[in-house]
């Protein structure tokens, strides 16, 4: 499970609850908070879901959206952005990891003003973005990520 998700989640939510994963890929994630309790969906290509589309989850709305590494690879941001903020309930809240623009592995990074000015227009609160540098150590190069966290408005 990534390791960031895990410490947000500990940091905010004291029971599991409804969790939706946007770009779930091998389910690694849904199957780790499925073990810790909570009741989660996983959407994917795979599951011929269209992220480029606002989707609506089948058990909105959720505690907790969060996508890893999907957004920069998004044409339509702002539906991405919205699908998110239509899943959740008021006072819900979302969790981003993705690479940052200058991120010299990816062509299609994103910064902090993209991704603040996407949860602004979508009116999302208490919104914070921040780099991580990591070290890669299966590929033997540095990443440059952004994490973004806020919760949609009550």
């Amino acid at each position: 499970m990534n390791k960031y998700l895990l410490k947000f989640i500990n940091e905010n939510f004291s029971k599991p609850g409804k969790a939706l994963d946007l770009g779930a890929g091998d389910l690694k994630d849904v199957r780790a908070l499925l073990n810790m309790g909570w009741d989660c969906q996983g959407v994917d290509k795979i599951n011929n879901i269209n992220l480029e589309h606002v989707f609506l989850g089948e058990n909105r709305p959720y505690d907790l959206v969060y996508s890893n590494y999907v957004i920069h690879k998004i044409i339509r941001k702002d539906n991405f952005v919205k699908t998110i903020y239509e899943n959740l309930k008021p006072g819900g809240r979302l969790f981003l990891h993705t690479f940052h623009k200058y991120d010299k592995t990816t062509e299609r990074g994103i910064t902090k003003g993209e991704i603040r000015k996407l949860l602004k227009a979508s009116r999302f609160d208490s919104i914070k973005i921040r780099i991580i540098v990591k070290y890669d150590s299966d590929h033997k190069h540095w990443h440059r990520l952004l994490e973004a966290t806020a919760i949609k408005d009550k």
